[in-house]
């Protein structure tokens, strides 16, 4: 028999969350979210779901006293939401996000893992690119660009760059943080989600997990023009922040992407992760997609 209760306390909530995540990604680890949860707590509202007292699946939730709705847990800057269903119970689904909580629910960025969740609105796509076969930038070139002239428009920016610029590639000094989220702020303005220190506190505790961290800053001709922070996890590079200022130098943020992808590659890992959204980039990458949809119910 499945019966059904809402965790409200915090130790409980991880201890579950720990016990029934996947832990496939990044998004699924506690500690991770953690750091954005610390940064703005809202009350929790984790649906476990439990077939004669042994825990099968759980919907972390929590319920954003701003919005008067229930999101998904530690909602922002998160995506591959969806919840956590041990094998055999994926029939669970419809009723995880149908309960009756008395309370409207609003849940973005979710896998479709599931007939029920692909069958959801749509919201938007994570943007990634398949590093298998790929060991080197030209061998993206030649996979992503198979029209020859515009794959050899596109291999002269850099060059372009090179030849008429100063190029300094900085690997690894986190002292620049700061730095690139203020560059994240000057290239994405109002759509830019570290504009405030709530927003940013988070990043700063997140480097103090035993990840695999990586930054990279672009100095040219002597001045740090564009900037970004990564994780490799499970053989994914995350591409998490990113930013430029392209007001001088056109092409620069290109060049951090290009760096981003040739260290993803030395790395070994095997996709290339560049979050949600285009952001007005990304498909000029020529990048894959995978689809993240939302559940919104308003009625009670």
């Amino acid at each position: 028999m499945i019966e059904y209760k809402i965790i409200h306390d915090l130790a409980a909530a991880e201890s579950w969350w720990n016990a029934l995540s996947p832990n496939a990604n990044i998004y699924d680890l506690w500690d991770f979210r953690y750091c954005f949860y610390c940064s703005d707590p809202q009350p929790l509202y984790f649906l476990l779901a439990s077939d004669d007292g042994r825990p099968v699946a759980l919907l972390p939730l929590q319920y954003n006293e701003a919005l008067k709705c229930l999101e998904f847990f530690a909602e922002n800057f998160m995506e591959n939401n969806r919840a956590f269903i041990t094998p055999g119970y994926e029939h669970l689904g419809p009723g995880l996000y149908n309960y009756a909580f008395g309370l409207a629910i609003k849940i973005f960025d979710l896998d479709g893992t599931d007939d029920f969740t692909r069958g959801l609105p749509l919201e938007d796509y994570i943007y990634y690119l398949n590093l298998d076969g790929i060991s080197n930038f030209d061998d993206y070139l030649r996979r992503a660009f198979l029209d020859g002239h515009k794959r050899a428009n596109f291999k002269r920016l850099f060059s372009v760059l090179d030849r008429d610029h100063k190029i300094k590639t900085v690997y690894n000094d986190f002292s620049d943080l700061p730095l690139i989220m203020d560059l994240n702020v000057k290239k994405f303005g109002e759509e830019s989600y570290l504009r405030t220190a709530i927003e940013r506190q988070p990043f700063y505790d997140l480097l103090k997990l035993p990840l695999d961290w990586h930054s990279i800053t672009i100095e040219v001709d002597g001045v740090k023009l564009a900037g970004s922070l990564s994780v490799l996890y499970q053989g994914t590079y995350f591409y998490l922040i990113v930013g430029s200022d392209i007001s001088d130098v056109a092409d620069t943020f290109k060049y951090l992407t290009k760096a981003n992808l040739e260290l993803a590659i030395r790395l070994k890992a095997k996709v290339f992760n560049c979050s949600l959204g285009d952001c007005h980039w990304k498909e000029h990458w020529h990048l894959s997609k995978e689809p993240q949809y939302k559940f919104i119910r308003t009625s009670l």
